[in-house]
C-alpha cells in the first residue's frame, strides 16, 4: 500500500468512525490529510512511506482489532483520539487484511520526534507513516496556528 492509497482509504473510512465529521485530502503537504472531529477542530496529517522496509509478518500476523476513539467534541479536536481514529478506520477497511501491524506514536514509551502519528506495516513491504502537522480549532485556519510553518517558510 502506497501513501496515496492509504490517503484514499482514510478519506473513505474515517467519516464512518463515530466522532469524525469529515476527512479529505489536504494540499498543504504531499499526501496530506485533514480530519475534522464532530463539533471540534481539524487535525492535519502528512502521509509518507518507504517500500521494502516493513519487517516480514510472523505466521498469520495481521493488524489487531482497534478500539473506537473517544472524541468528546466541543471546540478543540483531541489529537490523540483522532490519531486512534486513523487506526480504527484502517482496521475497518478492506485493506485491513494487507496490514500487518500498526502503532500510535503517542502511546509509545518514548515517542519519536513527533508526538502524534502512526506507523503501519503492510504485507507488500511498505511501511507507512502518518505524522501530525498541526491542528486548528473550528473556524480557524491552520496557517493562523503559531506552530505551523508552511513549506515555503521552512
Amino acid at each position: 500500500m502506497t501513501p496515496i492509497e492509504l490517503q484514499q482509504v482514510l478519506v473513505d473510512h474515517l467519516p464512518n468512525v463515530p466522532g469524525i465529521e469529515a476527512a479529505e485530502s489536504w494540499p498543504g503537504r504531499p499526501y496530506g490529510l485533514a480530519v475534522t472531529a464532530e463539533d471540534a477542530g481539524t487535525v492535519f496529517w502528512m502521509l509518507t512511506g518507504a517500500n521494502n522496509t516493513a519487517p516480514a509478518a510472523a505466521d498469520d500476523e495481521r493488524l489487531a482489532d482497534q478500539p473506537m476513539p473517544d472524541l468528546p467534541g466541543g471546540g478543540k479536536a483531541a489529537t490523540a483520539e483522532v490519531e486512534q481514529a486513523l487506526l480504527t478506520a484502517l482496521a475497518a477497511s478492506a485493506e485491513k487484511d494487507n496490514a500487518v501491524r500498526a502503532e500510535r506514536y503517542s502511546t509509545r514509551p518514548t515517542p519519536p520526534g513527533f508526538r502524534y502519528g502512526m506507523a503501519a506495516d503492510f504485507t507488500d513491504g511498505w511501511r507507512l507513516f502518518a505524522t501530525c502537522v498541526g491542528t486548528a480549532r473550528r473556524g480557524e485556519k491552520l496557517a493562523d496556528h503559531r506552530h505551523y510553518k508552511p513549506d515555503e517558510t521552512v
